[in-house]
């Protein structure tokens, strides 16, 4: 399994095809079951065709390092900068998809000459508005500074789990495959943690803390006119993962932006939208450099 020692941790990636690189930024907030995990996205095998591409579990999740260190959104635009000249790469697309979506934006704030395009897909660009949320967060993250981790996984007993509802909870599910569909996730997911030891587990929601505080103070709403490479934006009007991101208003002055909504669809844009996956590879290429 290809490995990297990038600042200071272990970095899992793959690669399938060639050509000019493409990298794919996953979503999750870290802890157990975030990243690829064995498991390429479908869609890999038509773009491979055209692309070399790239898939890196973030640092704290996956098959990378869990470094007990502290996380940011630079660092994480970091390790894919460091990735790309490791594999002599010096430009690249990059593709993030919900809490993957923060770091893909400052790859392009903070590595402009490694950027040729970002495509960002169910995301914001910050956490969250929820001022509810955040307090929990930050308060959550404190008692892992100052207790230590052990306090704030015992802490779950009486404050439950914080963080964003990856399962869109807040919306009723839509239909009888829907609600089947979200009780078997829940149910691998506690399949899964049943395997692991509970000292692992304590271990591991620490860097999911680490990451959710990389996300919970983070917001570049202000600085998206600094973003100089074309941007493809695809967002889900009925996300609630991610909800109520004015994304038309808050780039409707930046030529370089190309908004594409999808009316009324959930969190994972692709998924529900399979086409648009040619809308993706079609800007992509259309943006890639002729000289690659």
């Amino acid at each position: 399994m290809p490995t990297a020692s990038i600042n200071g941790t272990d970095i899992y990636y793959e690669t399938h095809g060639s050509g000019f690189p493409l990298v794919f930024v996953h979503g999750g907030f870290g802890g157990l079951g975030t990243g690829a995990g064995g498991n390429v996205p479908a869609w890999v095998e038509k773009f491979a065709q055209h692309f070399q591409v790239i898939l890196p579990d973030r640092r704290s999740s996956g098959r990378s390092g869990f470094p007990d260190t502290p996380h940011t959104q630079s660092l994480f635009a970091s390790d894919i900068r460091e990735l790309l000249r490791l594999l002599g790469h010096e430009k690249a697309h990059i593709y993030g998809t919900s809490a993957g979506g923060p770091t893909t934006l400052t790859f392009g704030l903070e590595h402009p000459e490694a950027t040729a395009s970002l495509v960002v897909a169910d995301t914001a660009p910050w956490l969250s508005r929820d001022p509810d949320l955040l307090t929990k967060l930050r308060d959550r993250i404190n008692v892992m500074h100052t207790k230590g981790v052990e306090a704030a996984y015992e802490a779950r007993r009486e404050g439950g789990t914080v963080g964003l509802n990856l399962f869109a909870a807040a919306r009723p599910a839509q239909s009888k495959e829907e609600e089947d569909a979200r009780a078997a996730r829940r149910a691998a997911i506690q399949a899964q943690l049943a395997q692991v030891p509970r000292e692992e587990r304590v271990a591991k929601y620490g860097s999911e803390l680490r990451t959710y505080e990389a996300h919970v103070d983070f917001d570049v709403s202000g600085r998206l006119a600094e973003i100089t490479a074309p941007v493809l934006l695809l967002y889900g009007t009925g996300d609630t993962v991610y909800p109520n991101v004015d994304w038309a208003g808050m780039t409707k002055d930046l030529p370089n932006y190309t908004y594409v909504p999808v009316e009324g669809v959930e969190h994972g844009v692709v998924g529900e939208r399979p086409e648009l996956l040619d809308t993706i590879l079609e800007f992509c290429r259309a943006h890639t450099p002729v000289t690659a």
